[in-house]
């Protein structure tokens, strides 16, 4: 099941979030969840040859690398 979190953004953003998912008949949160699969896909791209996964005690911590 989802989990519900609450984010606070500035009047301007939330105005024009608002105004694309009027035009493109979705819902708020439909578009905000698009927006961040998208934007973690391309952190994935970016970043993640920099990045490791180790696991401390039941935690996963992402490390970065400083592989250039």
């Amino acid at each position: 099941m989802p989990k519900k979190v609450l984010v606070a953004l500035p009047p301007g953003l939330l105005e024009q979030i608002d105004f694309v998912a009027q035009v493109e008949h979705r819902t708020r949160s439909d578009l905000i969840r698009e927006a961040l699969r998208r934007y973690i896909e391309n952190f994935k791209r970016t970043q993640s040859p920099q990045m490791s996964v180790s696991t401390v005690g039941n935690q996963k911590v992402a490390l970065l690398t400083d592989n250039e």
